[in-house]
This record gives C-alpha cells, sequence and structure tokens, in this order.
C-alpha cells in the first residue's frame, strides 16, 4: 500500500475491481473511480508520485495476468485528463455551448478509449449531462405552465436508464420540485396551481406529504416572526446589555419547547440580525 497523501488518510480506498476466472481484469467504472481517487489528491502530489502510487497499489493487488490491462488503462486516463484540460469550457449557460463542450469532450473520450472502454467510463455521466441540457430547455421553456413543466420533467425522468434512475431519481426530483417551488411562488402562483406541480412530479401521496409540510412550516415561521417582533423590542429598549440578554434568552425559552427548537430559532436570530446589518 503506498503512502496516501494527507487528504486521504483514514478513508477507505475506493478500488471496487473484478478479476475473472482466467486471471483477466473485468472492465467495470471501478476501474475510474479507483484512479479518481487516488488523483484527487492532486496537488498535494505529483502527477508522477500518483501514478506511481497507482501502479504500486495495482501491483500489490493484482494478479500478473491483471496488470497489463490496468496499467494500459492508466495510460489512457491519464492521456484523457491531459486533453480535458485543453478542451474550451461552455462560454454559456445556453444548452448550445453544453452541446458544443459536451460534444468535444465525447470525441476525446472515444479517441483515446475503445468505444467499450469509453462507455464503461463514462456513459452515465453522459446520460446524466444529456438529461440536465433536457432539463434546462423544459424548465426554460415560457410556453409552458408549471404542471407542464413538472409532467414533462417527470416524463423526461422515466425515460433514463434504471441504472441511473435509481440513484438519481430522488435528487432529481428534489431538484426539480425546488425549482417549480420558487418560480410558482415568485409569480404568487395559487395552491391548486402548486398542488397539481407536485403531484404531475411525484404523486399524490408525496403531494399530501408536501402540503402537511408546508403547513407545519407555515406555523414554525409565524412562531419565529413572532419571536423575533418580541426580541427586537427588548434589543430597542435601551436596557443594559446583560439584562437585555438575559431577558432575549428567557422569551427563547418560554417561546420554543425543546432545545432543538432553540438552536433552529438561534439560526433565524443570526440570519435577521444579518439582514438587518445589510439594510442599515
Amino acid at each position: 500500500m503506498p503512502v496516501l497523501a494527507n487528504s486521504l488518510q483514514g478513508t477507505e480506498v475506493d478500488c471496487p475491481l473484478q478479476v475473472d476466472g482466467q486471471g483477466q481484469l473485468v472492465l467495470t467504472i471501478g476501474i475510474r473511480n479507483c484512479f479518481d481517487y487516488f488523483f484527487s489528491s492532486t496537488g498535494e502530489k505529483t502527477e508522477s508520485q500518483l501514478t506511481a502510487d497507482i501502479r504500486q497499489y495495482l501491483t500489490g493487488l493484482l494478479p500478473e495476468t491483471a496488470q497489463p490491462y490496468a496499467f494500459q488503462l492508466l495510460d489512457k486516463y491519464i492521456a484523457y485528463l491531459h486533453g480535458r484540460s485543453t478542451l474550451p469550457s461552455a462560454k454559456t449557460n445556453a444548452p448550445d455551448g453544453f452541446n458544443t463542450a459536451l460534444s468535444a469532450l465525447k470525441d476525446l473520450r472515444r479517441q483515446i478509449f475503445t468505444v467499450k472502454e469509453a462507455a464503461v467510463f463514462f456513459g452515465n455521466e453522459e446520460l446524466y449531462d444529456q438529461y440536465a441540457i433536457a432539463q434546462y430547455n423544459i424548465n426554460n421553456d415560457k410556453r409552458l405552465t408549471a404542471k407542464q413543466k413538472a409532467d414533462k420533467s417527470a416524463e423526461l425522468i422515466s425515460q433514463q436508464p434504471a441504472s441511473l434512475v435509481a440513484s438519481m431519481r430522488p435528487i432529481l426530483q428534489y431538484n426539480q420540485l425546488q425549482q417549480l417551488t420558487s418560480e410558482i411562488q415568485a409569480r404568487g402562483g395559487s395552491p391548486a396551481e402548486l398542488r397539481q406541480m407536485r403531484e404531475s412530479l411525484v404523486g399524490a401521496a408525496a403531494a399530501d406529504r408536501l402540503e402537511q409540510a408546508d403547513v407545519e412550516e407555515g406555523k414554525w415561521q409565524s412562531q419565529v416572526d413572532r419571536y423575533l417582533a418580541a426580541r427586537d423590542q427588548i434589543a430597542a429598549s435601551g436596557v443594559d446589555p446583560a439584562q437585555q440578554q438575559s431577558a432575549i434568552s428567557e422569551l427563547r425559552n418560554q417561546s420554543f419547547r425543546t432545545p432543538e427548537e432553540r438552536i433552529r430559532a438561534q439560526t433565524f436570530e443570526s440570519m435577521h440580525d444579518s439582514s438587518l446589518k445589510k439594510q442599515s
């Protein structure tokens, strides 16, 4: 085992490699994960040091029959990292700019790796990139209502491969819920419109839970607002600072029942005070 960089000390080595019955390395995403694990400490160690570490690790882990292909893939991956660093980044947030950058990246991968190797190493990443562009187009289509955007988003998610959906669906749905909820609230949309959007995206049962969460959050926010208003009155009373702090602590204890609620309330206090400072 090579001596790891400081940032990797105490971490589990992410190298889920597989060897078949003939002692040959099985091509999996775990190989790329292994390379990325070591290269994540670039800057703490030089590229040549990290390359030596990976080769040392692979030599100790793999049978001799599997090592040549592993080293070949490592050399290709290093060439890919070099090539990627020279590609121009997307100049704009528009899909055309992203498409151009992603197309150049995809071409580079297939210039260095075989079609199969590129598919295993980068397939899910490329699928997600295409999903992100399609989702961007949906979100920025001004002809669509929030419900129509939710419908199209749900359809788009369902069209993704099972392997991607299984790991990404909760994140994809959460991000889209946040996006469309903010959009509806910003233009004063109705509760019915918000409900329709949520049902389209995550279903009726989840929409029920979100509505209940809205109610509870509304009650909490009202409670916090009342507390902050009373706290502001204490702060403006002009009494001794020590007495102010004592009165505020007592008010906080009376306003919130549990230690967790009081800690959460203090977070809102900090946000409130920061906002007042910006206004002054």
